[in-house]
């Protein structure tokens, strides 16, 4: 590019090179892996237009479409957060004679050109051109997968110049809410004015952030290093609260976003009965119960905060502060997890099973009890903290197993009294371990000491 006398042709080179690496790279194992990505996307293109032809009940195909548009839109928007944030960076150094403005711009279609969305452009174009009857739907959802591009792009500019104060941010809200509004009401009379806006907005503020913004598209506005807004946020926590979101955030991540996809697949699932009542399922309370964010983490809290532990015990001994770390760690998160579910279930299920909310505050005794059990008793060393093929064996298999029988018995259980009598049960056998925790138990604080790997 240096060598080049004009920069007239500058763009369409760079995107030709942006495709080039992510369809065709020039390592062998590399090109393997997008072949097989890029066919596995029109794999489920021509799934998706034999779907959509086939002899499908009208209002089953809609809620197939809305529930299929909700995960791609959600998915799409979310990508470039999870599980990392990728900042929005200049393309072209700035001695290069380039506006900001139009540095911008080549940063969008660059930032554009990823295998996951090719490989989604690409499937639902084949199903656009096997379904031809459904021609409107199938293009609706190729422009959500753009807005939410756009509306993706856009809110990463505004981390990656530190502007997240700026008064456009309000206008992404409203937007922003304008998607949740049309995927939380489908039967809405105003629900096809609602899917048109949200395909444009994220658009139209494009466009503002373009002439507001675009003038500051430069090294001296952009922050330098990514991460460096998440190291300022980390800053402000108590150091155990640092140490566990560093060891857990992938793991977490991950649970967070396969239980957004199962939830997303139940939708699509006809989980009620014509009478309200629920068919029996297996994969529902997977998504719905805290299970996930719980069981491959919390289950082995010790383990994951091991220099914290045997500083702890090393010092003092045990002591009620053990106690106090994992009630101020493990809640927020176990609650978090709830809050998520319960807002799911109100906006995409019917009335009918809202009695399974009461299922929540029980998982959450319950896994609380058995997790205290877990991390004294069954703690381990954790390896490999970042490998998800390996995130199950950083807990007890026998406490994780414990964990999920316990939840299938609430779920499946048809008699609530011995749902609650059950939690309330282990709950009480919580207090003979916090009676020797609080007698600083010499066998007790031996096993854990040996079992983190102090």
């Amino acid at each position: 590019m240096a060598d080049q006398p004009t920069l007239g042709h500058f763009l369409p080179y760079l995107i030709k090179r942006r495709l080039r690496a992510v369809v065709w790279p020039a390592a062998g194992e590399e090109r393997a892996v997008n072949m097989l990505l890029l066919g596995a996307g029109l794999l489920y293109g021509g799934l998706f237009g034999a779907i959509c032809n086939s002899e499908m009940k009208p209002a089953t195909l809609q809620g197939f479409l809305l529930g299929l548009n909700s995960v791609l839109f959600v998915s799409t928007l979310l990508v470039d957060f999870m599980p990392s944030f990728r900042a929005v960076q200049r393309p072209l150094p700035e001695h290069f004679p380039v506006s900001d403005r139009l540095n911008l711009i080549t940063a969008f279609l660059l930032d554009f050109i990823s295998l996951r969305r090719v490989a989604l452009l690409f499937g639902l174009l084949l199903a656009l051109a096997i379904a031809q009857r459904l021609r409107l739907e199938i293009g609706f959802s190729l422009l959500l997968i753009l807005s939410a591009t756009a509306a993706s792009f856009n809110l990463r500019l505004l981390l990656s110049l530190g502007r997240w104060r700026h008064p456009v941010v309000v206008l992404h809200l409203l937007s922003l809410a304008v998607a949740g509004v049309w995927l939380a009401l489908p039967n809405a009379p105003y629900h096809a004015m609602l899917g048109v806006l949200m395909a444009l907005l994220p658009w139209v503020l494009w466009g503002v952030q373009l002439w507001w913004l675009g003038g500051f598209f430069n090294g001296r506005h952009l922050i330098a290093g990514a991460p460096d807004g998440a190291i300022r946020l980390l800053a402000r926590l108590a150091p155990e609260s640092k140490a566990y979101v560093l060891k857990v955030w992938v793991p977490l991540l991950v649970s967070l976003l396969f239980k957004l996809v199962l939830m997303g697949v139940c939708t699509m699932m006809e989980l009620i009965k014509a009478d309200g009542t629920m068919r029996t399922n297996g994969i529902f309370y997977v998504a719905f119960l805290p299970l996930l964010t719980f069981t491959y983490i919390n289950n082995n809290l010790f383990g994951y905060l091991m220099p914290i532990i045997a500083n702890e015990i090393q010092r003092v001994g045990l002591t009620p502060r053990i106690l106090k770390l994992y009630f101020r760690l493990v809640v927020p998160v176990v609650l978090t997890d709830c809050v998520i579910s319960a807002v799911l279930l109100l906006i995409f299920f019917p009335s009918s099973i809202w009695h399974l909310l009461w299922l929540l505050p029980l998982s959450v005794g319950a896994l609380l009890s058995v997790g205290l059990w877990a991390s004294f008793y069954h703690a381990k060393p954790v390896k490999k903290v970042k490998e998800l093929s390996a995130m199950r064996n950083n807990t007890s298999q026998l406490m994780s197993t414990a964990s999920v029988l316990l939840m299938v018995g609430l779920w499946f259980m048809p008699w609530w009294w011995v749902r609650v009598a059950i939690v309330v049960v282990l709950m009480a056998s919580v207090w003979l371990l916090i009676n020797r925790v609080r007698r600083n138990d010499g066998d007790l604080r031996r096993q854990l000491w040996r079992s983190i790997g102090a």
